[in-house]
């Protein structure tokens, strides 16, 4: 076996494999963001901090708590409303495929000496 045909085996299988799931990368970036800032409350509140740092910590703290707030509170929204959205496709789709699997046949019951009057445009 040459080289050649090593690597077209391997092309050959890799194409053959079923694909893979995308990854979201939000929710990682939105835990990194969660878990720096409690590692950050963890560090300062368990040694002693100098008293001149005091307020900078406070300050730290209020101003990062709310973005991490927003973070997590979108990471799980936006799950919510994709599975919401996943869920109408699925009910569009299943009405779509009953409407299309009977077939349905139009009668018209109108007597040949009566046309329907059609009018001109």
């Amino acid at each position: 076996m040459t080289l050649l045909e090593y690597l077209d085996r391997v092309g050959q299988r890799r194409a053959a494999r079923p694909a893979r799931p995308a990854r979201d990368i939000r929710q990682f970036i939105g835990f990194a963001f969660l878990a720096g800032y409690y590692v950050m409350v963890y560090r300062f509140s368990s040694g002693s901090v100098p008293a001149g740092n005091l307020p900078l910590i406070r300050d730290a703290m209020l101003t990062l708590g709310p973005p991490v707030g927003l973070i997590v509170g979108a990471m799980f929204r936006s799950d919510a409303r994709e599975e919401q959205a996943t869920a109408n496709t699925a009910k569009a789709f299943d009405a779509i495929t009953a409407a299309t699997s009977t077939p349905q046949t139009v009668q018209i019951d109108q007597p040949p000496d009566k046309p329907v009057p059609v009018e001109p445009t």
